[in-house]
């Protein structure tokens, strides 16, 4: 049960991605929530609203759940609220979601949201709404206004990134790499008899992987990093592979079995597209040059995370 003595802080989001424009309005949240001795909870939604009602164009999740609650966690929310987006939530006007969320369920006494914050059925509900609504309810509306590039701060725009292969690109608007997750599982196993044998991951939760392409990146196995170098496509040099893989290659290990184990893989650079060769003796080649491009990479990008 909650101390009703300690004020409750709410602030609303998606946050897929925890990327720089959350974590401004997370750090304004905290600060507000620390000036009144409370607690400060993240309302956040699975899936998020844009999955749930265009699922055709929603290109994918820049992370799961979980790993959202960890990051929200770590930028100084004290509660995580996640609530599963369904369609009786679709169709809850803004009055209901304000009473029977915000109200009776979360308590909230402060809320805070960016200036462009739309709920209720349609996104019909306004931050003018909501302050109408605060003062029928008995609550306090804070309205965070952002500072600097607040462009960069989409995560659409960090999607379209990631679908377009510029994971470089993501990496910067992130403030960290995109990671997807997944369990290891059992391909054609023809890397192996080539010489570069990979980890072909069977990715999680509708999680965006990055367009076909080969790239740089590091494969995290109980907490332990290996770089590595990434495929990600239908490999066309070899006629019978037809749906997309996404696999990776330890660098300078031969050995590793880690099969039904899972992974994260997070995507550092772009080496190149995806191409067709004429044999395998030209694929081989390809690759030998691509481990040296991705160390080369990894070694650049390790020097910047200090």
């Amino acid at each position: 049960m909650k101390n009703s003595n300690i004020p409750v802080v709410v602030t609303i989001g998606v946050f897929d991605g925890v990327h720089a424009g959350h974590r401004q309005v997370l750090g304004i949240a905290k600060s507000i929530a620390t000036s009144i001795s409370g607690t400060l909870t993240a309302l956040t939604f699975d899936p998020p609203p844009k999955a749930f009602l265009h699922p055709q164009s929603f290109k994918g999740l820049l992370m799961l759940p979980e790993r959202k609650s960890i990051l929200l966690t770590a930028n100084g929310i004290d509660h995580v609220e996640t609530l599963k987006f369904t369609d009786e939530m679709a169709h809850m006007s803004s009055a209901e979601f304000v009473e029977e969320i915000l109200v009776k369920r979360l308590t909230a006494q402060v809320v805070i949201v960016g200036r462009n914050f739309r709920f209720g059925y349609k996104a019909s509900g306004t931050v003018e709404t909501l302050q109408e609504l605060a003062k029928k309810f008995g609550f306090e509306v804070r309205i965070v206004d952002l500072v600097g590039d607040s462009s960069a701060w989409s995560s659409t725009r960090i999607r379209g990134a990631i679908a377009s292969g510029n994971v470089e690109h993501a990496r910067e608007l992130l403030g960290r790499a995109h990671r997807i997750s997944g369990e290891v599982v059992h391909g054609d196993h023809r890397g192996r008899e080539i010489g570069y044998p990979t980890a072909n991951i069977e990715v999680r939760g509708g999680l965006l992987v990055p367009a076909d392409g080969v790239y740089s990146g590091v494969l995290w196995v109980a907490g332990v990093p290996h770089e590595s170098a990434i495929s990600v496509g239908t490999n066309p040099t070899f006629d019978d592979v037809t749906t997309r893989r996404v696999e990776a290659y330890v660098i300078g290990r031969n050995n590793l079995d880690l099969y039904g184990q899972n992974v994260d893989l997070d995507f550092v650079t772009h080496i190149r597209d995806m191409v067709s060769f004429s044999g395998i003796p030209e694929l081989v080649a390809a690759m030998e040059k691509d481990v040296e491009t991705a160390q080369v990479d990894l070694r650049e990008y390790h020097a910047q995370q200090g």
